[in-house]
């Protein structure tokens, strides 16, 4: 187990993850340095030299080739498939889930979103993974757990997924540390715990998967992973593929709910330098066929897109939208779209709004989505830390279709490349 470090530890600033690559070797670097923050020069590379590097290979080495934790599943009598319901302190007539991407950097940006998304009292809030650097323990403690952490628990429920972050730690602080403490929460105000890096939340006409592919996102020989070939395929696990058999029977025909899926990796990307994950997608078709439509909610790029409706290869049909923006700094120098890339055809609108400020590089908005579902109506919001961008209004149909429409203000900052009713017809 790691050490806690000084508190200046906590005090992350966005500087601190400007051009973060996502290598678990230098994350490790970032998170040993960290420990030293506020302290003299001399005393930093004194620090370093004796204790952190030693301390970094150390933990390097752990996390490469130590056994991951062991992949759970539901047991006990829950089963991880939970009935949508609004908490008693809930005046609306809907059901409110606030969800957000890529958020757990303890930084101003993501501390101001919490408050933000704290002042809108969801019922449900979701993290779709990546605790900075490393999902270390403490990193852990400072988003999530410690009495001061930021994380906002729904009034109903709280989750979380996989990112690849935390498993640059085997994983062990989030299923030994984070998930005791989310699940539902009782009568008492105490939550009962999410046995699983998955789960589903439902009604009546929608169900809300939330399907990890972050356990197979880190390879375990490191050279490898530079040849395409041999890098992970974020696939969905075994034990997974079995809940979503034997318990979700996702694969029987006569569920014809509307399909939200939620992952930290993206299905198909638009942009240069980024991968694509479709292996999921295949998996998922083998359930549902491949014309059924879903919406797929992902983050792990550190932007907002949004995409047209796709089929690529052998996976799903999907209206993707990435949401990656919720903690990291957001390099809109960065935000390159490319013709070679998959998704590129069904790209419809990226936020590369620059925020005021004398920023070096220049930086653009964090955000988050909020939910709101009543009976067969879904409506999700793209909030950045000032506004609702836009609106998607979706219908779940008895035939299993879904349709949509997007409502914007006369305000609306974003300029999409193609017109919103591309993004859901």
């Amino acid at each position: 187990m790691q050490p806690s470090p000084d508190k200046t530890q906590r005090e992350r600033k966005k500087q601190d993850y400007l051009g973060m690559p996502r290598s678990p070797l230098l994350n490790h670097y970032h998170t040993e340095v960290k420990k030293s923050a506020g302290k003299p020069l001399l005393y930093k590379c004194t620090d370093f030299l004796t204790k952190r590097l030693w301390s970094w290979m150390y933990y390097y080495i752990d996390s490469r080739f130590g056994k991951k934790h062991p992949y759970t599943t539901y047991a006990d009598g829950q089963t991880g498939i939970y009935r949508l319901t609004s908490s008693p302190s809930n005046q609306n007539d809907h059901i409110s889930i606030a969800i957000i991407a890529d958020w757990a950097t303890y930084t101003e940006a993501s501390v101001r979103l919490a408050h933000k998304i704290k002042g809108q009292s969801p019922d449900y809030t979701i993290h779709l993974g990546d605790t900075y650097y490393v999902g270390a323990p403490f990193e852990m403690a400072d988003n999530f757990l410690n009495p001061d952490a930021p994380w906002i628990r729904g009034n109903t429920g709280s989750f979380a997924l996989l990112g690849n972050h935390e498993m640059y730690a085997r994983g062990i602080a989030f299923f030994d540390r984070l998930l005791p403490t989310l699940g539902i929460r009782d009568r008492s105000g105490k939550y009962s715990g999410q046995q699983a890096p998955f789960f589903c939340l439902e009604n009546d006409h929608w169900r809300i998967l939330g399907l990890d592919t972050g356990y197979h996102s880190i390879g375990r020989v490191p050279v490898l992973e530079l040849i395409r070939y041999f890098a992970p395929d974020c696939h969905f696990d075994e034990i997974m593929i079995r809940w979503l058999k034997e318990r979700v029977k996702l694969d029987d025909p006569a569920d014809k709910r509307g399909l939200l899926i939620l992952t930290h990796h993206q299905y198909y990307t638009a942009f240069k330098g980024e991968d694509e994950y479709p292996v999921p997608a295949e998996q998922l078709a083998a359930l549902i066929g491949l014309d059924r439509p879903v919406l797929w909610i992902w983050g792990h790029e550190h932007k907002l897109a949004v995409y047209e409706k796709m089929q690529i290869g052998k996976g799903v049909t999907a209206y993707g939208r990435c949401i990656g923006h919720g903690g990291m700094p957001v390099e809109i120098g960065s935000i390159r779209a490319s013709s070679s890339a998959t998704g590129y055809p069904g790209l419809v609108a990226v936020d590369t709004r620059r925020q005021p400020g004398e920023d070096n590089p220049p930086l653009g908005y964090n955000g988050y989505v909020m939910l709101k579902i009543k009976e067969d109506m879904l409506h999700i919001a793209y909030h950045d830390p000032n506004q609702i961008l836009f609106t998607e209004i979706w219908k779940a149909h008895p035939d299993g279709k879904i349709s949509g429409q997007v409502a914007t203000g006369p305000d609306c900052p974003l300029q999409p490349s193609r017109p919103w009713e591309e993004a859901v017809k």
